[in-house]
């Protein structure tokens, strides 16, 4: 079963967040806990950790925004 990775809320009136940078390649091997990613709002850079351990795939690209709650990748867990 993959776990999915979404965009979360950060903050009360940030609606979307760009991928500032993957801190792992799409098909890596991640442990929960681990920074997958960097978000950006406007006002604030935040470090996103995995919430399970498996194979990362990225649907998400850096440099690009979306909306809270979008979905921008997959965990594969073991």
């Amino acid at each position: 079963m993959a776990a999915e990775i979404r965009v979360p809320k950060l903050g009360m009136s940030a609606t979307e967040i760009t991928i500032a940078e993957w801190m792992h390649g799409d098909g890596e091997r991640v442990e929960r806990g681990e920074v997958i990613y960097l978000a950006e709002t406007d006002k604030t850079t935040t470090e996103i950790e995995a919430q399970a351990s498996g194979i990362i795939r990225q649907t998400g690209v850096e440099g690009t925004a979306y909306p809270v709650g979008a979905l921008i990748g997959t965990i594969e867990e073991d």
